[in-house]
């Protein structure tokens, strides 16, 4: 390697290996030192296992009010080799009820009480259909984007684990949420962004801009839920957390966690985007300043912003289409509907995310801009080979 290629990746290494080392740190340093302290939060000490369906005998029919009641004897095997038998009662047609047969995969709770095991069927086990369809996934991404697609694979599972190892046990451990999410959305933000796109300036843009961007959501974020007075207990689930913590975990700092969470996966598209638009310009018309550079990637950005915002609305309803639709059931007004906790939620994150993502538009494409207009470029030196990196 010539000693120009040599200082040229020596930059972009210590960048892989800063990014590598940010996942190190929260994924494995931090939970190994015992940083975080996750209550058990189950009241019943119940416990699950996987199984397999044996056989099943119908004991007996009733026929009541409310339809059929049958029951059932259900052998099942568990994942360690003992064979128990389940009995159950349930409505016939019951959408909620779980249809066994045998070679069925389901999913077994023991609850230990005075008169010894008693076990239940708790739902299906769906691990190995989910892992396929991950694994199809992963074909598809690696087989369409090549190399590129598989450093964004490498991405998200960067999220997913700085989410699974650092932000979860650290909002169960006591942290402020608000704080924890915000460290980890960075080392997200940075290493997903160096990993799908590269050690570069693009990816210098960016993150800047996801950076700048992601604290005006913050902060808009924080006076939306005080100014509508949001509680933070609008999901069951929110509600459920609270009772079993004994409010150890704050409500509405969750809420703002989950706001920061969920507007940071479309800022690292609309950042990247406009960041790549921007140098694009500049490595096509060299020429071009930072203020037409500006300019140019703007008119391209307010078609990013019609398109992104509108996937953030469709995907904030479709996450609460049964809330909505069951909202829309009632007789009250929509006036008095949108004042209810639930609903005034989903309106919070869906415009104060979108409010973030409009704004990372122009900050990410000024940012993008003063770079292109002051780095070299790919067709402007000896450097061709390495357009755009440090």
């Amino acid at each position: 390697m010539t000693p120009l290629l040599h200082r040229l990746h020596r930059p972009r290494a210590l960048v892989y290996g800063a990014a590598a080392l940010v996942i190190l740190l929260t994924t494995v340093v931090v939970p190994a030192t015992g940083a975080f302290e996750i209550p058990r939060l189950n009241p019943f000490g119940a416990e699950s296992f996987e199984g397999e369906v044996l056989a099943v005998e119908v004991s007996g029919r009733e026929q009541i009010s409310i339809g059929t009641i049958r029951s059932e004897l259900i052998a099942v095997r568990l994942a360690g080799g003992e064979e128990i038998v389940i009995e159950r009662q349930f409505v016939e047609g019951d959408t909620i009820g779980i249809a066994a047969a045998p070679g069925d995969r389901v999913l077994v709770t023991a609850n230990e009480g005075p008169g010894g095991t008693t076990y239940f069927l708790a739902d299906r086990s769906r691990a190995q259909p989910l892992w396929w369809l991950g694994v199809a996934f992963a074909a598809l991404v690696a087989v369409v984007g090549r190399a590129r697609g598989v450093w964004s694979l490498l991405g998200m599972a960067a999220s997913f684990l700085v989410i699974v190892r650092f932000i979860l046990p650290a909002i169960l451990s006591g942290w402020d949420p608000v704080v924890a999410t915000v460290i980890g959305a960075s080392a997200i933000a940075f290493s997903t962004l160096v990993f799908a796109h590269g050690a570069n300036w693009k990816t210098a843009a960016a993150l800047g801009g996801t950076a700048l961007s992601l604290t005006l959501t913050f902060a808009l974020a924080r006076f939306g839920v005080g100014f509508v007075e949001l509680t933070g207990l609008a999901d069951e689930h929110a509600v459920a957390l609270n009772i079993l913590s004994e409010s150890a975990v704050d409500a509405r700092g969750l809420l703002l966690a989950g706001i920061i969470i969920g507007a940071l996966g479309v800022l690292d598209d609309v950042t990247a985007t406009q960041a790549s638009t921007v140098f694009e310009l500049r490595r096509a018309n060299r020429d071009l300043g930072a203020g037409e550079l500006f300019a140019r990637g703007l008119n391209v950005g307010r078609d990013h912003i019609a398109s992104t915002v509108n996937t953030l609305v469709l995907a904030y309803a479709g996450a609460s289409l049964p809330l909505m639709a069951l909202l829309a059931s009632q007789a009250e007004p929509f006036g008095l509907l949108i004042s209810r906790d639930l609903l005034a939620t989903e309106i919070v994150r869906t415009l104060v995310g979108s409010m973030g993502i409009v704004a990372a538009v122009p900050i990410t494409t000024g940012i993008a801009a003063l770079l292109a207009a002051s780095v070299r470029t790919e067709n402007e030196g000896p450097e061709r080979a390495h357009a755009g990196s440090f």
